[in-house]
């Protein structure tokens, strides 16, 4: 069958259960009433078209079953409505469901859905699970999340693991539409790319299933590897963490008061079959450079790692206590890298060996600076004991903590593009200082100047008083 240029989406599913929002984030644009209500906010079917690259998709809103104003046969009625207009092109049914507890309303949700679709059209239906975002928060995939309810197991086996899940909340929107929509697209004409796609005629259609495809390809390929950059003070452990990561010594380390690093270095190994490469940075509060130089030095770690750091591990040393010095690590971050930076920021304490029986948590709990710190990087730590370079399993699990960052922040990385944003920011912070910074100076030579007027004045008036006084004093005394 030759795959047309337009393609319908029809959105079934539960009151509240994020229908409408997610028919915004299909078309990229506000295009449905979307708010939380106890009651359905679509009365009647609302549809929409839009582009995803360049792919027509039509987008029909559907109201939400339960707790709503209409009746059943009203509903009912208006799903049969929908499917009737709906097939004249290519069609595909979401269920959606939110990414929370399976409930039995959610159960009964699914079968009535089920029983107006119909045999044929469930094979053309998808589950599409909302709030992915609070799966990424509560650090929860999208396969434990299914695993945890056997209702829901059965549910994603029944349907052939047709499922996706989209994040309504995130701004980094396209590339989880473009992956549904690839997934749909081959589903439904069961297409092999490698073989088929070429054959495709339709221009439209193969331009927009490649460019999918190729943005795939790109997500695919940045899971292959992991780019990351060492921040922290000098004497914390944070060459030894990079050899721990690599697990091998290639990063000079030793116990020194002093950064023994005072330049970038950059390593890589390969681990699990991708490739990691760690950037070495010099410490923060380095007294041996100047803090210009310092700052230069430490954002250059943006450049060495291009296309862009995956993530920034700030290093702790567990047993340090959380001075003044180390609360003002995030600013100067910051700083160099623009407010961006937290967003892939990451704690790593070492020394993990000299927790013994304590737990990092309780650690956290009993600091308020450094819970602080902890809560701006997103509530993400890790303990490393640089002592033990066989144990991978510490590196195999922060790189799986670094995977759900990334997945977080929409499968990217900290770009060249966010560093040069941040510089220009800086730049114009700088700039507008210097503005207030000559304005007030002349506002208070202004104000002196007046002063100095005001003063002669003064002085020049009481000079002619006194004068004045003085000469009828002398010319009374004449009189006498």
């Amino acid at each position: 069958m030759e795959p047309n240029t337009r393609f319908n989406v029809v959105l079934l599913g539960k009151t509240m259960a994020g229908i409408s929002a997610s028919g915004n984030t299909i078309l990229g644009r506000e295009a449905f009433v979307s708010k939380k209500s106890s009651k359905s906010i679509t009365r009647d079917v609302a549809v929409q078209s839009g582009s995803v690259g360049d792919i027509e998709v039509t987008v029909y809103d559907t109201p939400g079953l339960f707790n709503t104003e209409m009746s059943e046969d009203e509903i009912q009625k208006k799903y049969k409505e929908v499917l009737q207009r709906c097939e004249s092109d290519p069609c595909v049914f979401l269920l959606v469901i939110k990414a929370d507890k399976f409930s039995e309303e959610e159960r009964k949700t699914v079968e009535k859905i089920e029983q107006l679709l119909g045999d044929e059209r469930l094979k053309k239906t998808w589950i599409l699970f909302t709030r992915g975002d609070e799966l990424e928060d509560g650090n929860v995939t999208i396969q434990e999340f299914i695993n945890e309810t056997e209702a829901l197991k059965n549910l994603i086996q029944k349907y052939d693991q047709r499922y996706h899940v989209l994040n309504n909340k995130t701004k980094e929107q396209a590339g989880q539409v473009q992956m549904l929509l690839i997934k749909i697209i081959k589903s439904y004409f069961n297409i092999n790319f490698k073989e088929e796609v070429s054959e495709i005629q339709n221009p439209a259609i193969r331009k927009g299933l490649n460019d999918c495809e190729q943005d795939k390809s790109e997500q695919v390929s940045s899971l292959s590897s992991r780019r990351i950059v060492l921040l922290g003070k000098s004497g914390v452990g944070k060459s030894a963490a990079g050899n721990t990561i690599l697990g091998q010594r290639e990063l000079i380390s030793l116990q020194r008061i002093n950064s023994v690093t005072s330049e970038c270095s950059k390593e890589h190994t390969t681990l699990s079959g991708r490739s990691v490469t760690v950037v070495d940075t010099p410490g923060l509060f380095d007294t041996q450079m100047k803090p210009e130089e310092l700052a230069e030095e430490i954002a250059r770690s943006v450049y060495i790692s291009s296309p862009g750091p995956h993530a920034f591990l700030i290093v702790l040393r567990v047993t340090d206590r959380f001075t003044e010095q180390e609360q003002q690590i995030p600013q100067m971050i910051e700083m160099m890298f623009g407010q961006e930076v937290l967003k892939y920021s990451f704690i790593l304490f070492t020394h993990g060996d000299l927790l013994e029986d304590k737990s990092v948590e309780k650690l956290i709990e009993q600091n308020c600076r450094l819970r602080d710190l902890v809560q701006k990087c997103g509530d993400r730590y890790h303990v490393f004991n640089n002592k033990d370079l066989n144990n991978r399993e510490q590196v195999n699990d922060l790189l799986q903590k670094i995977d759900s960052m990334i997945e977080q922040n929409g499968g990217g990385h900290y770009s060249n593009q966010m560093y040069e944003d941040a510089q220009r920011f800086r730049r114009e912070e700088e700039e507008q200082r210097q503005r207030d910074e000559e304005q007030r100076k002349q506002q208070e030579e202004k104000q002196r100047q007046e002063e100095i007027e005001r003063v002669k004045k003064e002085t020049e008036e009481r000079l002619r008083a006194e004068y004045e006084v003085r000469s009828e004093r002398a010319s009374r005394e004449t009189e006498r």
